[in-house]
């Protein structure tokens, strides 16, 4: 297989599931697609030509791990609804 037939049936659909799987703030699922971003730059450094595509896929992983997704970050992260300590509608106490 070559590098773009690599990057149809294994790249692209790997870097949505693992894009997927850093949707919400969930630390296990953040886990689980960093290991799938870690298979797939395995898989890229075994395809011939495929040094840089294992490059493009880790530099997602930093990404990630640069906005804090499965870090301490997620757990003191709150929701909007989760900020709110009262009603957002004031009641007229006349």
């Amino acid at each position: 297989m070559d590098l773009l037939q690599s990057w149809i049936v294994v790249g692209v659909p790997g870097l949505v599931f693992a894009a997927g799987l850093f949707v919400g703030r969930s630390r296990t699922r953040a886990l689980i697609g960093y290991g799938v971003l870690l298979a797939l730059m395995g898989y890229f450094f075994t395809v011939p030509g495929g040094g840089l595509s294992a490059a493009a896929v880790g530099l997602v992983g930093v990404l990630f791990v640069a906005t804090g997704r499965g870090t301490n970050l997620d757990t003191r992260y709150e929701e909007h609804h989760e900020q709110r300590r009262q009603y957002t509608v004031a009641r007229d106490e006349t």
